[in-house]
């Protein structure tokens, strides 16, 4: 008879496959949905072409685009570029332009970038080995805060600033309320800070142009709490065990909402009276200070006439 405290061991549960892809570093959880729904992926030699599909990555024989998936055994790395301008964030470009993994170190070619920064913008880019991590970098639920400094034409006015924290309206919808402040201004063009939580297609470039501001230079200045600090353009270095665990300790927060505060109106000043507003004075008397002296005058007249009669009554 087994010991009663003895606890029966449990098989582990067979996961989905793009979690198991995305957790081995080889991709996002989106991309790994896509690589499945391609028809890259076999379990057990038989190819995967359904989402929900499930697996034991400690029993089945997982095949990712021919090479078999390998589980990583230590902690995830992370790295942080200088992106510069004019460089994709894909593995390959039709196009032929250059590509961010030509900046890499060969020990780091096995990363994949967390989220995509455009060809024209350079600045923070963060990439990673664990799919599990950029799966919630990215995640809308998370809220996770980029910040870019944004140089646009012409001087920006605070009500155009007020606007675009409140939310201004795109061709995909309204944009939610975010942090923008003016770092500096000259007489043609104008510095801002945005922090957005949303991670839209070139969302501060179009946000600018909705308010007839276009961008004309654009960099991402940190991600996620991570900033550049230095680093020069073109360069990477890996993140500290600590500035990962900063991280996490970040998506494990809940994200509090972004309260736009309206400012007051200041009251109008109290307007003087103008002709239009002045009491109209009795016919004939050309001003007020005349009609009043008048009125004295007829008020004298009329209290020495009651007080005549008052006098005769008396008598």
């Amino acid at each position: 008879m087994p010991d009663a405290k003895t606890k029966k061991v449990e098989a582990p549960a067979a996961e989905r496959l793009q979690k198991i892809i995305a957790r081995a570093g080889l991709a996002s959880r989106r991309a790994a949905e896509q690589m499945i729904t391609d028809g890259k992926v076999s379990v057990n030699g038989h190819i995967i072409t359904e989402l929900g599909a499930k697996a034991d990555a400690n029993v089945d024989r997982i095949v990712v685009e021919g090479r078999p998936l390998q589980m990583p055994s230590g902690p995830a790395t992370v790295v942080l570029l200088h992106k510069p301008k004019g460089f994709m964030t894909t593995r390959h470009d039709p196009e032929g332009r250059p590509i961010v993994f030509d900046l890499l170190p060969k020990n780091y070619q096995n990363l994949h970038t967390i989220g995509r920064l455009d060809y024209d913008t350079a600045g923070v880019l963060l990439l990673t080995d664990d799919g599990e991590l950029t799966h919630a970098l990215t995640h809308p639920s998370h809220q996770i805060e980029k910040v870019y400094e944004a140089r646009v034409r012409g001087r920006v006015e605070e009500k155009v600033i007020a606007l675009l924290r409140r939310g201004v309206r795109l061709d995909d919808g309204p944009t939610a309320p975010c942090h923008i402040r003016v770092r500096a201004t000259t007489e043609r063009n104008t510095l801002l800070e945005v922090a957005l939580r949303e991670g839209r297609n070139r969302q501060v470039r179009r946000m600018m142009e909705s308010v007839g501001h276009p961008v004309s230079s654009l960099r991402r200045s940190g991600f996620a709490g991570v900033e550049l600090e230095g680093l020069p353009v073109g360069e990477c270095r890996e993140l500290l065990p600590a500035e990962v665990h900063q991280i996490r300790k970040l998506l494990a927060k809940k994200p509090r909402p972004i309260v736009v505060k309206t400012p007051r109106e200041k009251p109008a000043p109290a307007r003087k009276p103008t002709s239009s507003t002045r009491k109209p004075v009795a016919k004939g008397y050309g001003s007020t200070a005349k009609a009043r002296d008048t009125n004295k005058r007829g008020a004298s007249a009329l209290a020495g006439r009651i007080d005549k009669k008052w006098r005769s009554s008396e008598n």
